[in-house]
């Protein structure tokens, strides 16, 4: 499970269920796999263990201190969702601690990449626990109570039965994640709150059915209010016993067997108790929003607008947008009227720029207006980038030393250093790097959280949000609220702002003359803009609104202010948000009691509860739960502790495809298996299967070592292929008749390779990589010819009934006399190296933006004596709606041997439409035209592709067609390609040409000669529909018109079983 804070991920014991396949290849090498980006491995973790009753704690932070306190609350965490679950960990839960965002995404324990919203992971056949330590006390609390729900959902369900974790797959994702937020916030969250106002505003509340069915809805915070309404209306001890009856049954059949509900009733029952809830609320706040509305989804990003910041003199928002869809970039726009006016920088045009700190993270502009810093992650840890307005051109790309991870930059008014939030060894602490001197100094030093720090505008002190107030200080409840703070910077004092104890106050910003400080505030149950007088300790709030401003999470910076007092704000409604500009003077403020907190608009409905209240009662007395002492907190060395992480069977299946010399078949049935270490540095990879006879027995095992930023790895394989071909005689009759017979032979072709490798990679970045490997291969075979006899006239040449059929294996002799070749064992030694660069952005079913390169180099020595080439370009530009896409692409073997392997084939779709060696039934006569298949197969073939895409049907912001289920591409497309020999005669022509002879003697005519014609490029052009089936693999239908073939009138259809190139 991930604790998102931007975007959700399935189950993660589905994590490892496609990575097997990569490794069932003839050469199992760092090439198994041929682009995709990187998951750089920049620090090798040296990880100790920490044991406490129930949970082996895995850290490599030098901080003890910290560590041994997250262990304390694990524990408490621990007997709070016991007390729900009535379970108990019999053996201990492993957590694997990181340091920070940053080393998370580096994680060998989760394969896949780690987003930047993503706060843990759970997975389930080790129920491993894996979460960083974030800015903030309250998050890391938060995410360590979250994700020990996933563990306690996985343990009951498993039951000492690990095949029962397939059932999790039957709760929808709203119910896993929503469960997981409620018991680790309860129905008092102001900010799930803000969403379920806006659904209710919104008239957009949606059904259980549409929860599980759309994507529309975010299934943390609906789950959790619906969790909420279960536990306030029935008692939180039906909790459990609902969940595990979904997991059986699914959730309808629960709804019905717990509470006697269908889904429809249950659904109209929980969407009356939200009406009634907030209507009492709309009377009482403002519909009508301050400002003018300047950035939304008509000029930039459908959902998300977001960490607006406003230059120094108020003309220009450089602000964070999905506005191109397949990505978050850096957007700057007239702050007046909002035209966007440029896109400042992005992660296609920056090959530096991993990915923005977008969630909880704000740029800041020079006092000049003339640059522009923000935080990104590069290289492992997160840097500061400064760009140039002007042109946009990366000025500096830097990190701040041991402060791996930092955001919510402010520039201070002279212009020479920028501060910001950040963690250094664990630690939440404000740092300040001087531009000129590029030292990096520490501003604050403490256990606290100190976050979105301001400079004022005489650069003498700065306003941040800290949680000094409140943590440690007789904090009674789980949440641990931010206050206001003031740190002068010369004397290095601190003076913390009290107001609003208990509520989070979030934000804030010096006004333009200093005297006051604008900031957010959930003190009422809303999200509104407060303003506070420093010299008087007056507090006024200047807006009232029923949804809220925020950012993405309640965390993100929302909030702008220039220095003459413009104030930008971002503004949460229908599941958008949007950019308002407004001057100070335009709000009407409204004194308030700067002590006065009331959080009943933060209750998720229904407002009282009715049931058992166990979740609730116990967050509110979250400090009063006995922590454990640091005694029972015990040193044990590290162990690896290699066990399953993932096995299946691929029972037992038919597989059918064509090529240019026959049909592969096979029957197959096999088991894949992978096994690793607690914490996935090093993995072991086996399979075994059978296809078809017991000779075709097939097995690997591969291990991978990625503890460092080389991957490397050893494999040894034995791989069974078969292929079939199909061939008849006029045979003598074997059961010694006078008549001849008609002789159907049906042979299957074994090939039998067996490998020893050695494979590493070194990634450059998250997009570029060198890899190389080498190998020992051993090919062996064995055909098996399966003759069918027919009855045969010879004076009428008719076939008759079948009057037999026998099986042989064929001697190598009759394999040299059927085809014209030997198939003698051999053995080859193999080195190889490739570049590799991919920063794709992906559609539906194909890349719509980005590039991708491979360029590699292989040698064969042995039996064979040869060298081969990869040549690979693509390139995706992408023009809303559509996307250009171009490859060009050449492979080839070159050497003394290069013809004595089976020829490549370029008529294959993934190559060239409409040249399939299927579609080719009635081949012209070679004397009238000179072309027919043999020109499409070489040793050496080259190819060029031009596809305009158009996303077709799927989500209504990027297709063309808004569809929830049926998810296409449609394409344009021109290929062109040839094959050929490094001795043949190329010839840009429409038609081959006869350009001599080559002996080819028969049995009856050994001075025969057989025509020899150079080799033309063939092309085509046609349309295709690529087809998304369920995520599962992609179909393209296609009608292409081939434009050398001569044997069909019009244009050709076909399928293609492939992605998008």
């Amino acid at each position: 499970m991930k604790n998102s804070l931007f975007k959700t991920n399935l189950s993660a014991c589905l994590i490892f269920s496609f990575t097997l396949f990569a490794f069932l290849s003839p050469t199992f090498s760092a090439k198994a796999q041929y682009f995709g980006q990187n998951k750089v491995r920049y620090k090798k973790l040296n990880f100790k263990v920490y044991e406490t009753p129930h949970f082996s704690l895995y850290y490599y932070l030098r901080n003890e201190n910290l560590i041994k306190r997250f262990a304390q609350e694990a524990e408490v965490w621990y007997n709070l969702h016991q007390q729900v679950f009535r379970d108990t960990f019999i053996k201990k839960n492993p957590i694997i601690l990181y340091a920070n965002s940053p080393d998370f995404q580096q994680t060998t324990a989760i394969q896949g990449d780690i987003g930047v919203g993503t706060g843990g992971v759970t997975e389930g056949m080790k129920n491993r626990v894996v979460m960083p330590i974030t800015q903030l006390n309250q998050q890391t609390r938060h995410v360590i109570g979250h994700e020990l729900v996933h563990a306690f959902q996985y343990h009951i369900l498993i039951e000492g039965d690990s095949t029962n974790i397939e059932n999790i797959d039957k709760v929808p994702l709203w119910m896993i994640e929503g469960m997981a937020e409620y018991l680790s916030i309860g129905k008092v969250d102001a900010y799930t709150g803000m969403w379920m106002r806006d659904a209710f505003l919104s008239k957009d509340i949606p059904t259980l059915k549409q929860l599980t069915m759309s994507n529309k809805y975010f299934p943390y915070r609906y789950g959790q209010a619906f969790w909420s309404y279960v536990g306030s209306t029935y008692g939180d001890t039906i909790i459990v016993p609902f969940f595990k009856r979904a997991a059986r049954y699914g959730y309808e059949k629960a709804l019905m067997y717990t509470f006697g509900y269908d889904e429809k009733t249950f659904s109209s029952l929980w969407k009356t108790s939200i009406e009634n809830s907030y209507k009492p609320y709309i009377k009482d706040t403002a519909q009508v929003i301050v400002g003018k509305r300047i950035i939304d989804s008509k000029n930039a990003g459908e959902h998300y607008n977001v960490a607006p910041a406003i230059s120094p003199d108020g003309k220009y928002v450089a602000f964070l947008s999905e506005k191109d869809l397949l990505s978050i970039d850096l957007f700057l726009a007239d702050a007046q009227t909002g035209k966007v006016l440029q896109k400042l920088t992005s992660k296609s045009r920056n090959s530096h720029i991993d990915e923005f700190n977008f969630i909880e993270s704000a740029g800041a502009w020079s006092p000049d207006c003339k640059q522009f810093a923000f935080s990104t992650f590069s290289a492992g840890r997160n840097q500061l980038v400064i760009i140039d307005i002007a042109t946009g051109k990366t000025r500096s790309m830097k990190s701040m030393g041991e402060v791996e991870e930092f955001g919510n930059l402010t520039w201070s008014p002279d212009g020479s250093s920028i501060a910001f939030s950040g963690l250094k060894n664990g630690q939440s602490d404000l740092f300040m790097y001087d531009l000129n001197t590029k030292e990096v100094i520490q501003l604050t030093n403490d256990s606290y959280s100190d976050y979105q720090p301001s400079f004022s505008h005489d650069g003498r002190k700065i306003v941040f949000s800290s949680d000094r107030a409140a943590f440690n200080h007789s904090l009674k409840g789980v949440n641990i609220p931010f206050g206001l703070a003031v740190l002068n910077i010369n004397e290095k004092s601190i003076d913390n702002i009290l107001l609003f104890s208990g509520a989070n106050n979030l934000n804030p910003q010096f006004s333009a003359n200093d005297q006051k400080i604008y900031f957010l505030s959930n003190r009422d149950g809303f999200r509104n803009l407060y303003r506070y007088d420093i010299s008087s300790n007056d507090v006024e709030q200047l807006t009232k609104y029923f949804t809220g401003i925020s950012g993405i999470t309640e965390f993100s910076p929302a909030l702008s202010i220039s220095k003459n007092d413009d104030i930008l704000y971002s503004y949460y409604q229908a599941q958008k948000y949007a950019i308002y500009n407004a001057k100070a003077s335009e709000f009407v403020a409204n004194p308030v009691d700067p002590q006065h907190l009331n959080l009943n608009a933060a209750i998720l409905p229904p407002t009282k509860s009715t049931g058992i209240d166990i979740i609730n009662s116990n967050l509110s007395n979250f400090s009063r739960f006995e922590k454990i002492s640091f005694s029972q907190i015990e040193q044990v060395p590290y162990r690896p502790k290699f066990k399953l992480d993932y096995i299946s069977s691929n029972g037992v299946g038919v597989g059918v495809s064509a090529g240019g010399y026959g049909t592969t078949t096979g029957l197959s049935s096999g088991a894949q298996g992978i096994f690793s270490d607690i914490t996935g540095q090093n993995q072991i990879f086996t399979a075994v299967a059978v296809n078809g006879q017991i000779y075709d027995f097939g097995g690997q095992i591969a291990y991978t070592h990625q503890k460092s930023r080389i991957n490397w790895g050893v494999s040894l394989s034995h791989i069974p292929y078969v292929s079939a071909a199909i061939s008849s005689s006029i045979d003598p009759d074997p059961n010694g008749g006078p008549n001849p017979v008609y002789n159907e032979k049906y042979d299957l072709i074994h090939t039998f390779v067996d490998q020893f490798s050695l494979f590493s990679s070194y990634p450059f970045s998250r997009i570029n990589r060198f890899e190389l490997s080498t190998g020992l291969l051993h090919y062996s075979y064995r055909v098996d010819r399966y003759d069918n006899y027919y009855q045969y006239d010879p004076s009428t040449q008719t076939i008759g009934g079948g009057i037999g059929s026998q099986h042989e294996k064929l001697s190598s002799s009759q394999i040299t006399q059927s085809y014209g070749t030997y198939l003698n064992s051999l053995g080859l030694y193999q080195v190889g190296g490739a570049f590799v660069g991919d920063n794709t952005f992906w559609g539906i079913t194909a890349p719509l933006n980005g590039q991708r390169y491979r360029l590699g180099l292989e040698a064969y020595s042995g039996d064979y004596h040869l060298g081969a080439y990869t040549i690979d370009l693509r390139r995706y530009i992408r023009l809303k709606p559509i996307s250009l896409a171009g490859r060009l692409y050449s492979y080839g073997r070159f050497g003394a041997d290069e013809k004595k392997l089976y020829p490549l084939y370029v008529g294959y779709d993934y190559y060239i439409h409409g040249y399939n060696p299927n579609s080719f039934n009635n081949n012209v006569n070679v004397a009238s035209t000179g072309f027919n298949i043999n020109q499409l197969t070489g040793s050496r073939i080259a190819v060029a592709n031009f596809e305009v895409r158009l996303p077709f049907t799927g989500p209504e912001k990027l297709c063309a067609i808004d569809s929830k289920f049926f998810f296409s591409d449609l394409n344009a497309f021109f290929d062109v390609g040839i094959a050929y020999y490094g001795d043949s005669k190329l010839s840009f022509a429409s038609q081959p040409t006869v350009v001599g002879s080559i002996p080819a003697p028969t049995p009856t005519d050994p001075n025969a000669t057989s025509l020899l014609y150079d080799r033309i490029p063939v092309m085509s052009a046609g349309v295709s529909l690529r087809i998304n089936l369920f995520g599962v693999f992609i179909i393209e239908p296609y009608y292409a018109i081939p434009f050398q073939r001569t044997d069909i009138t019009f244009g050709i259809f076909g399928l293609n079983l492939a992605p998008g190139w």
